[in-house]
């Protein structure tokens, strides 16, 4: 939630600001501004995350079952 509000926020006082200044500023000005300072945002945020311990994860392991053997050559039908 943090992350969006920061972005409509964000867009909204520069849009402000290039109104104050004189250039026009339309909705694909505050879609871009919205969408790159969100990504900004999310990028800081996932990295502002502490870290976690990769060594307690526990190691994949596969089903039994899949260590079946293939088709013999002579269950197989040829094509004519």
């Amino acid at each position: 939630m943090k992350t969006a509000l920061l972005s409509v926020l964000t867009a909204t006082l520069l849009g402000f600001a290039s109104l104050a200044s004189g250039r026009p500023f339309d909705a694909a000005d505050f879609t871009a501004i919205v969408f790159s300072t969100g990504l900004v945002a999310w990028t800081i945020e996932q990295y502002a995350r502490p870290a976690r311990c990769l060594s307690f994860a526990r190691p994949i392991r596969l089903p039994a079952g899949l260590a079946t053997a293939p088709a013999k050559l002579g269950d197989r039908r040829m094509a004519a």
